[in-house]
């Protein structure tokens, strides 16, 4: 038996186990969703969420047999999630600051001034 196919036997023998980040990297992926519309909150979460999965999946492709497969969709799920955060926390910080830029930050504190800029906004 060549040293290469006894590395592989050993790795058959052995139990799997799941990606260690691949948990918590889905639910950053889930907080990050739902915290897309507090200015910027689910950015900074779904940034960690993607950072992790960047590192199980470095480890789970160099070596896929000795994690599980469950753990290896739960976390190309919770990266999922945190891309689609990212996109809309982004759309979400550009349409706050179009708001900034085209009624003014007084005029959004104040719901009777940005009802009537929205009113003469929309005429």
């Amino acid at each position: 038996m060549t040293e290469n196919n006894y590395s592989e036997q050993q790795q058959l023998n052995q139990p799997q186990i799941a990606l260690p980040n691949a948990t918590a990297v889905l639910v950053l992926g889930i907080v990050s969703i739902l915290l897309c519309c507090c200015y910027g909150g689910g950015l900074v979460t779904s940034i960690i969420a993607l950072v992790l999965a960047g590192k199980d999946t470095n480890r789970y492709i160099a070596n896929p047999a000795m994690y599980t497969p469950g753990s290896y969709s739960n976390l190309k799920a919770g990266k999922i999630c945190a891309i689609i955060a990212i996109i809309f926390s982004l759309m979400y910080i550009a349409l706050a600051a179009w708001f900034i830029l085209t009624f003014g930050w007084e005029t959004m504190q104040d719901p009777n001034a940005m009802r009537e800029a929205m009113e003469q906004w929309a005429k």
